[in-house]
């Protein structure tokens, strides 16, 4: 097809993508030079091991992909520059595969609707300026659910191989990534039994996932001491099955935060309208609630607490769904001879536009700069301390990184500390950013310490300082 065709027939998909470059673009240039979070912080210094053989210890529960991407972005530029270019990336490329999915499940308009709510979703749009892997993570699990729903209508292996190699890529940046893998067999027993593990192309499309996360797997024994995904998970589980229903009530009573309150509605009539649907049709909607409901369920069993960014992956399934909803009545309107059916459309477009973008915004520059103080005191050490000392610090993956200099934290006992001192740590950081053991606080009045840098709020109180130990 010539690209003048291309443009003539896609041209609302189109224009959505230009939308989505513009707006997170805005936000780019925004965002330059924000303060990272804990686990930003974490994956920089992962990438600067890589990149510059320094000497950082992590642990098991981070994927390496986005670290090694990230280690080569720094040998190229020494600067967030191009890993946060990839994010936005990874963005643009989230939206379009919400695009081919709900176009591949309900059509092309239920694809354009669903894409441009991904588009102004305000979580998305937030998470593309994180150096965090989640936004990877929601990009590769959308396509993954694309292909193998193409494999099940085509029944072409090629497709199903697709699935697994876009998975494997998926898992290596965020291990949660692979929760897909149950709708998936799921589906299978629910439309073929066990007749799908008489495929060749299942067992090979496995291959391809394991042979994918073989390396990873081979470096985590040597790394680790183990296996890394057992390990990793052991990290973030559930201490008490008691603890799992209270995860999954909050994700679920938090869903009026997540989206506006038209489209909430909009999605809860979608899945009660979903009771009509016979045969293929119903295998469709099926599989689109099985690829909401069971990871929401999986992220609520296998990881220990509630944050946003691990349900990103649910919401593709949300806006479809939406999507779907709004067609059917849109088109149910125009049978009868409506006039108001675009008029509806758009009122509920628009107030979920300003919505969206508003809690976005709102988030974006509230966060902004938050916890300033650490990194300005980061950047303070680097410049006043020499190459070989330690700081004694709860935020290590922040410190290390703005300063360059080797941290150690703070044990939960005063005894356990002073038994790791040695002539090295030269510096004792407190500030309120992260929780401190009780003795911390205490600490520099009882052994006399020596302020070196204070950070206050406009009203003199206290936010971090910096002392010398003796």
């Amino acid at each position: 097809m010539k690209i003048k065709e291309w443009v003539k027939e896609n041209w609302i998909f189109l224009g959505i993508i230009l939308f989505t470059i513009g707006i997170r673009l805005y936000y780019f240039f925004l965002t330059q030079g924000q303060v990272l979070w804990w686990d930003e912080a974490e994956y920089m210094n992962m990438a600067g091991r890589w990149a510059f053989n320094t000497d950082y210890s992590f642990g098991p529960v981070r994927p390496i992909l986005f670290s090694l991407l990230t280690s080569l972005f720094l040998i190229i530029i020494n600067s967030e520059l191009l890993p946060r270019l990839f994010m936005l990336l990874i963005s643009i490329f989230s939206v379009i595969g919400v695009y081919y999915l709900g176009k591949e499940l309900y059509g092309k308009n239920v694809g354009l609707i669903s894409s441009f709510l991904m588009s102004i979703f305000y979580l998305n749009l937030f998470f593309t300026y994180r150096l965090l892997v989640d936004l990877p993570s929601l990009t590769f699990f959308t396509f993954s659910a694309f292909f193998f729903y193409k494999y099940y209508k085509s029944k072409s292996p090629k497709f199903l191989y697709l699935t697994a190699g876009i998975l494997a890529i998926g898992t290596l940046f965020k291990l949660s990534t692979a929760f897909i893998v149950v709708p998936f067999l799921v589906f299978l027993l629910i439309t073929s039994k066990l007749n799908f593990l008489k495929k060749k192309e299942m067992w090979l499309s496995a291959s391809i996932f394991i042979l994918i996360l073989i390396p990873y797997i081979i470096w985590g024994y040597y790394e680790f001491g183990g296996f890394v995904l057992t390990q990793a998970s052991g990290v973030v589980a559930s201490e008490s099955y008691s603890n799992i229903p209270i995860i999954f009530k909050n994700y679920v009573f938090n869903f009026p935060t997540y989206i506006s309150w038209p489209i909430l509605i909009v999605f809860l009539a979608g899945i009660i309208f979903m009771y009509k649907s016979r045969g293929e049709e119903l295998k469709r909607d099926i599989y689109l609630l099985l690829i909401l409901i069971l990871p929401l369920v999986l992220i609520s069993v296998l990881i220990n607490h509630n944050e946003d960014r691990y349900i990103l992956t649910i919401f593709p399934a949300i806006f479809i769904i939406s999507g779907s909803f709004l067609v059917n009545v849109y088109n149910l309107m125009k049978e009868k001879g409506s006039f108001v059916a675009p008029i509806f459309i758009i009122l509920i477009l628009g107030f979920t536009l300003v919505s969206q973008v508003t809690s976005a915004d709102s988030l974006i520059k509230n966060k902004l700069y938050s916890s300033a103080d650490v990194r300005d005191a980061g950047l303070w050490l680097k410049e006043n301390s020499n190459i070989l000392d330690i700081i004694a610090t709860k935020s290590q993956p922040h410190i290390r990184y703005y300063s360059g200099r080797k941290t150690m934290g703070l044990p939960p006992t005063e005894e356990e500390f002073e038994k790791q001192l040695n002539d090295n740590v030269r510096f004792y950081m407190i500030s309120i950013y992260e929780p401190h053991p009780e003795w911390a606080y205490s600490y520099p009045i009882r052994k006399n310490l020596t302020v070196e840098r204070a950070y206050i709020t406009p009203d003199q109180k206290p936010t971090l300082i910096v002392y010398r130990l003796k």
